[in-house]
């Protein structure tokens, strides 16, 4: 029984020293001005200025691609994408770290192969010298 009792002792004790670092990690009340800044960075996505030098994305065959691997299958011509609609976006603002997730119907080829279709994503902005750059993205294809 005294074990029982030092085991909820320290169950309590861990649960209250965290909670003020779950709260820390909480989305800001007053991050709309950066939440509207992610929106338009998001409208406006094909601009490699927003990338982060450091930036990896994880395909939707679950494939890492690095940021000069992706320029280069654009310069190349291998990489070709005629349009992308976003949409359902949802942006989570936690100081200076972004979350969005959203939507994406895009049409478009990879080294020969079709990929246009429909898409949910999630990419992780970082304000860095006052600019938001993103640094990763995942997606996921959405099965009909």
């Amino acid at each position: 029984m005294k074990w029982l009792r030092m085991t909820a002792l320290s169950v309590i004790v861990c649960l209250c020293s965290i909670s003020p670092q779950a709260q820390s990690m909480a989305p800001s009340r007053t991050s709309s001005q950066a939440e509207q800044e992610i929106l338009a960075l998001e409208n406006q996505r094909n601009d490699d200025r927003m990338t982060a030098d450091d930036y990896t994305f994880i395909t939707l065959r679950g494939e890492l691609r690095s940021k000069p691997e992706i320029l280069k299958g654009f310069q190349s011509g291998s990489f070709k994408y005629e349009a992308r609609q976003i949409s359902d976006l949802h942006v989570r603002v936690y100081g200076d770290t972004a979350v969005v997730t959203g939507r994406s119907n895009q049409t478009g080829m990879e080294n020969g192969k079709d990929y246009s279709g429909d898409y949910r994503f999630t990419r992780v902005y970082v304000r860095r010298d006052g600019h938001w750059l993103t640094v990763a993205l995942q997606t996921t294809r959405v099965e009909k």
